[in-house]
């Protein structure tokens, strides 16, 4: 009996810490590092912690990224356009060094191209066949909804593919990256401010 419970304190704790290892925190700044293409601005100019909303907003491109690296996961979370809508992504498997433009896989999230996949700077997929930009375009028309209503956003990182669902609509999977782990980020691009909320990691 004592061994069953010393055995189940274990697993318990392990489980635990697995959880806090995927767990995302918008309210600490120090767990995360920002990367802006103008150096004289202030982290703190471009994203904004209130709660669970995280604010991008348009004084520098750059984005946001966490000091962790992570493989399998999915992402949930819920976006929208503040005022007008605009660009921005999610930027998955980045690699170091970082750059304003970084080596990684974006989720687009530019009006009216949101699901489309992007290798950036090198990275490959099976599908990504464009010489120029490496994009594969989303599968279906657009599911977004319009600038001021929260958008539903669900992204599957397994072993080596990438699938985006929004707002319940499968809008596209790539297969066969050339990577298989990075950090996780938040694009400021576009020059419209974006709010982000309920965003979890497992």
């Amino acid at each position: 009996m004592k061994q069953f419970i010393i055995l189940l304190f274990v697993l318990t704790s392990f489980a635990i810490y697995g959880q806090r290892k995927l767990s995302l925190n918008f309210n600490d700044f120090q767990k995360w590092n920002v990367v802006l293409k103008d150096k004289n601005t202030k982290p703190d100019e471009v994203f904004k912690f209130s709660g669970n909303v995280l604010t991008i907003g348009t004084a520098s491109n750059g984005y946001i990224r966490t000091k962790k690296l992570y493989s399998s996961y999915t992402l949930q979370l819920e976006w929208r356009w503040v005022n007008q809508p605009g660009n921005g992504g999610v930027l998955l498997h980045i690699q170091s060094p970082d750059s304003v433009w970084p080596v990684c896989y974006q989720v687009q999230q530019k009006v009216n191209a949101v699901g489309d996949l992007i290798c950036m700077n090198g990275l490959k997929a099976t599908q990504c066949v464009d010489a120029v930009k490496f994009t594969v375009p989303k599968k279906m028309q657009s599911s977004e909804m319009p600038a001021g209503e929260w958008n539903k956003l669900m992204i599957q990182v397994k072993k080596d593919n990438i699938t985006v669902y929004l707002n319940g609509v499968l809008q596209n999977s790539i297969s066969g990256l050339s990577v298989n782990k990075g950090y996780i980020g938040f694009q400021a691009e576009g020059g419209k401010p974006m709010e982000i909320r309920n965003y979890k990691l497992k």
